[in-house]
C-alpha cells in the first residue's frame, strides 16, 4: 500500500472529486430555462389578446385567495409582501385594521385597471400590460 502525505491525499481526493462531478454534469446536463410566458397566459381565459375587468377580478380573487394563507379571509403585510409597497398596502386598508379583505384588495386591483387602461376603452392589451401601471396591475393578478 502506497501511504501520501496528508496533503497529497487531500488533493488527489479533490482532484478525484472534481473529476467525477464534471463528468457526472456532462452525462446529465442543465434542464434547458424555461421558456418565456405570456404575462396574460391564465388571466385572458377568452383568448382575444386582451383582459377585460371581468378577467382581472376572477384572477384577482384567486390570487387573494393563494395569498390568504391563513384561511381567514384577509391578508396581512406579510403574506402580500413582495406584491404591493407598504404604501400602498397601507392606502389600500380603508378600514385602517392593518389587513385586506377581499373587498379592499378587489377595488385596489379596480384602481390598477384603470390606472393601467391608458386607451380607457374598459380593456387592458398587451402593450398596456408593459407600462408601469400594466406591471403593478399584473402583481395582484398573477
Amino acid at each position: 500500500m502506497v501511504h501520501f502525505p496528508r496533503r497529497t491525499a487531500l488533493v488527489l481526493a479533490l482532484a478525484f472529486a472534481a473529476t467525477l462531478g464534471t463528468a457526472r454534469a456532462a452525462k446529465h446536463p442543465a434542464p434547458p430555462p424555461p421558456p418565456a410566458t405570456d404575462p396574460m397566459d391564465g388571466i385572458d381565459t377568452d383568448n382575444d389578446g386582451s383582459i377585460s375587468p371581468d378577467e382581472a377580478n376572477l384572477a384577482a380573487s384567486a390570487k387573494f385567495d393563494s395569498l390568504d394563507t391563513t384561511l381567514d379571509g384577509k391578508i396581512d403585510r406579510n403574506e402580500i409582501k413582495g406584491h404591493i409597497s407598504l404604501a400602498d398596502f397601507r392606502e389600500a386598508d380603508i378600514s385602517k385594521d392593518k389587513f385586506l379583505n377581499k373587498n379592499e384588495y378587489m377595488a385596489l386591483v379596480a384602481k390598477r385597471f384603470k390606472a393601467a387602461d391608458k386607451s380607457n376603452d374598459g380593456k387592458i392589451d398587451a402593450d398596456e400590460l408593459k407600462t408601469p401601471a400594466g406591471r403593478a396591475l399584473l402583481t395582484l393578478l398573477n
